[in-house]
């Protein structure tokens, strides 16, 4: 019986000893990731990103699906989630209008977050046209 126990523990611990990073894999996954928001242009806007795994976990952020540029005024929080100042609705690369995602790293792979849509609306008045014809309104 001894003899049977070594023979099926030997290679186990052959195992741990040789692939301790396989033993000790530590998943990675998102706790708030972004989503989809309509804002005026000018407004401030936070987009949500965190991450829980195994230590040290790099956070990025796509827009459109390349890297996201920062500024001044677009930046990355301490917590990895994005910080847009004053949102612009530029034509072209300068708009922040797109659709984002975050890339979530740490030394045992990658994950990327759902897409979350960042639309500006735009402010509008509603004009009724009024058309007021001599003769055409009888009054109380």
């Amino acid at each position: 019986m001894a003899r049977f126990k070594r023979i099926l523990f030997q290679p186990l611990l052959f195992l741990a000893v040789l692939l301790p990073g396989v033993l000790c894999f530590s998943e990675l996954f998102f706790v708030k990731e972004p989503r989809d928001v309509t804002v005026l242009r000018k407004d401030v806007v936070i987009m949500d990103c965190q991450a829980q795994g195994e230590l040290p976990i790099r956070i990025r952020w796509l827009k459109n699906g390349s890297p996201a540029v920062e500024s001044d005024r677009v930046y990355q929080l301490s917590n990895g989630s994005l910080f847009i100042s004053e949102t612009e609705s530029r034509k072209g690369e300068k708009s922040d209008e797109g659709s984002y995602q975050c890339l979530a790293q740490n030394k045992y792979g990658a994950i990327l977050s759902q897409k979350a849509r960042l639309t500006i609306a735009s402010k509008f008045r509603t004009l009724v046209p009024l058309a007021v014809m001599a003769g055409s309104w009888d009054g109380p």
